[in-house]
């Protein structure tokens, strides 16, 4: 079931400025611990799209988040998870400001990997620790982001979505529009700009290894190597 459960500033909403969040979930708990008592202090616009998948309704990711992304009305697409909390009060606006700067933005988010490093503003556990990555201060060009939160420009989403076809689960389909965003000239970014994330991913790897299998067999004319956070893998 989708629901709309913030939408702030309404009546801004004509200039199209903000982020429209948008979050598959399956404990309300987490989503009311984590993200949404995240965006209470927030000050840009904003409007929280949830997809309520508690009772396994939804098989693909790609799929419903490609469905209520059409129906989002702000300028900024951000994909979350349910666990994660953004670092503080002003992150949306900060984001907003830095974004504006990027070039060639197809997407940014908080972790990825290129061919040098991994690179996160992310962390972990109680009490909290970073997870471990290059240090950065700026910006930094990847290959591929972690799932766990993407930035797109609305504009972007709407000449490419996420591909349903060749991730038809809930996993890679980040690192696989990553993939195809660089395809059409687009740079993918991961931000300085500090989130929590209570989940360090599935303890057992054989989850992805459907999706890899696909996302190797899809872009082996294309590169050489796929990094991503869970892993690098010849193609």
């Amino acid at each position: 079931m989708l629901t709309s459960i913030w939408n702030r500033f309404p009546r801004r909403a004509e200039k199209q400025s903000g982020f429209s969040i948008i979050c598959a979930f399956n404990n309300q708990e987490k989503l009311d611990r984590f993200l949404l008592e995240s965006l209470r202090g927030q000050s840009v616009p904003f409007e929280i799209l949830t997809i309520d998948n508690r009772n396994g309704e939804f098989a693909s990711a790609p799929r419903i988040l490609n469905e209520t992304a059409r129906k989002a009305k702000y300028d900024l697409l951000m994909f979350v998870h349910q666990d994660v909390a953004l670092g503080s009060s002003s992150w949306l606006a900060d984001v907003q400001k830095i974004l504006r700067r990027l070039k060639s933005l197809g997407a940014a988010g908080v972790a990825g990997r290129s061919s040098k490093d991994m690179f996160a503003s992310v962390s972990h556990g109680n009490p909290p620790k970073p997870a471990e990555s290059c240090q950065f201060k700026h910006p930094v060009p990847v290959q591929t982001l972690d799932g766990c939160l993407m930035i797109v420009p609305k504009v972007v989403f709407l000449e490419q979505g996420f591909d349903e076809a060749t991730c038809n689960g809930w996993y890679l389909y980040i690192a696989n529009y990553c993939l195809d965003l660089a395809r059409r000239g687009r740079k993918v970014y991961v931000l300085p700009h500090e989130v929590y994330h209570e989940s360090m991913g599935p303890s057992d790897p054989a989850v992805y290894e459907t999706a890899k299998t696909d996302l190797l067999k899809k872009h082996r004319d294309h590169v050489k190597r796929i990094y991503t956070t869970v892993g690098v893998w010849k193609t």
